[in-house]
């Protein structure tokens, strides 16, 4: 990138280049007017076309918008892109919710013997239930010391990638803890619960 100067609107630059002598030509079009109106007056854009009528009545003003709007337009694609990855994003941790779930429920079912065991030589639900969501949280435990570590590391590599984005969210890495949690409580607490009702003496013949 080549150096940069201001000029006053009306001044004339000389250049030999023929690209940047159509350039100063297009400069001197008068294209959009930022005006300072604090606290939004009503009727600002009929002041403002007036004001221009008042100088050249054959000037031309399409529209007057404020500057939240201008800026909103400019970054439309970003919030575009922003919101189908929240969207993708969310369908990834509804994912891991479900695939967590069956994998905690298969790994019950395949205890499922174990349970019939424990029920045969005295335990009641409530020891099952507790071995069994005490196995499952351990694992759980031991995915989110990692998970949670490797989340906001990736969060601030984007920072250097991305305008405004936090290094870690609170608020949306508590919202999948939770998630999370709810399929670890769930996928092994439904299939333990099922096998602890089972009579002992079935269960033993069982085992």
């Amino acid at each position: 990138m080549g150096p940069m100067y201001l000029v006053p609107q009306a001044q004339t630059v000389q250049y030999d280049d023929p690209a940047y002598a159509s350039g100063e030509k297009a400069s001197h079009y008068l294209s959009n007017i930022v005006i300072w109106a604090p606290g939004n007056p009503p009727g600002i854009a009929d002041h403002v076309r007036k004001a221009l009528a008042d100088v050249d009545p054959t000037l031309v003003l399409y529209d007057v918008d404020p500057y939240e709007k201008v800026v909103s337009d400019d970054f439309s694609q970003e919030a575009l892109i922003a919101i189908l990855t929240s969207l993708f994003g969310a369908l990834g941790l509804l994912l891991a919710a479900v695939g967590l779930y069956g994998v905690l429920a298969y790994m019950v079912e395949q205890r499922t013997s174990e349970i019939d065991l424990c029920m045969a030589l005295g335990a009641d639900r409530g020891q099952v239930t507790k071995m069994v969501l005490r196995t499952a949280f351990l694992q759980m435990g031991i995915g989110l010391s990692i998970g949670i570590p490797v989340a906001i590391g990736a969060g601030k590599l984007m920072t250097t990638q991305l305008f405004e984005v936090k290094p870690w969210d609170p608020i949306m890495l508590a919202v999948a803890v939770l998630m999370l949690g709810l399929a670890a409580l769930l996928a092994p607490a439904i299939p333990a619960r099922r096998a602890a009702g089972v009579e002992p003496m079935v269960a033993l013949r069982n085992a």
